[in-house]
């Protein structure tokens, strides 16, 4: 279930189809990502197997990478500088509702005390993945190309089900 808070870049085109336009956080430390692969509230749900990444919509008025440093202080009382690493157009169904997002991914790469001092939002929990292991089950699959630095910001378009 996602959340609709007041100015989100969310939208209902018709009953069975979503558009939004969110901001990712790859939060990687010594090989691995910092996966939210469970919560215990409605802010986000993520079915067994799946792991997902900090973040969520951007704001209207609000740039992609405030989106994302917002969402991370939001999660885990971080204040970081996300880098603007690519841009993915995701899309994926569910039995009764087609999704479209645009995701502005980031990337932050963590010292040990900010990996040390992380405190996850209440109702969110999170494990740190080794690189081969969140290949396989981030949602979507394509963020793991995000995962190791690159010069250049990348587009990836993604198509896959739920």
């Amino acid at each position: 279930m996602l959340v609709q808070e007041p100015n989100d870049l969310r939208f209902q085109v018709h009953p069975q189809a979503k558009f939004d336009v969110r901001a990712a956080v790859l939060l990687v430390h010594a090989g691995q990502l910092l996966a939210t692969v469970n919560s215990a509230s409605g802010i986000a749900l993520v079915p067994s197997g799946i792991a997902l990444v900090p973040g969520g919509a951007v704001k209207f008025g609000e740039t992609a990478a405030e989106a994302a440093a917002r969402e991370i202080h939001e999660e885990l009382k971080l204040n970081v500088v996300p880098q603007l690493v690519g841009i993915v157009e995701s899309f994926w169904q569910q039995p009764e509702r087609t999704y479209q997002q645009l995701i502005m991914v980031h990337r932050v790469t963590l010292t040990d005390a900010q990996k040390a001092g992380l405190v996850w939002q209440e109702g969110l929990e999170g494990e740190w993945l080794p690189f081969a292991k969140a290949a396989r089950v981030l949602q979507p699959r394509s963020l793991a190309q995000f995962l190791t630095s690159g010069d250049a910001i990348r587009h990836l378009v993604d198509h896959h089900t739920e």
